[in-house]
């Protein structure tokens, strides 16, 4: 199993079915992206990733994960 920091560096990804996995507040997160392999995601995997660790991103706002975080 992942931790959620490997899950934050957007290295790791995780099929849309194991996305359950995922603590509450990445749902919340406009950092949780997806992925479609395929044309249709009925005949492809689609996956789940976040955007976090990016330097593209378009904003630059705390996700949920770290908010309550010490510094």
């Amino acid at each position: 199993m992942i931790t959620l920091d490997e899950f934050r560096t957007g290295q790791i990804s995780l099929p849309v079915t194991d996305a359950d996995d995922l603590p509450p507040c990445c749902f919340t997160c406009t950092y949780l992206l997806y992925k479609e392999f395929s044309v249709c995601s009925c005949d492809g995997p689609c996956y789940v990733y976040c955007g976090y660790g990016y330097e593209d991103k378009i904003t630059r706002s705390l996700p949920p994960c770290l908010e309550d975080t010490p510094s």
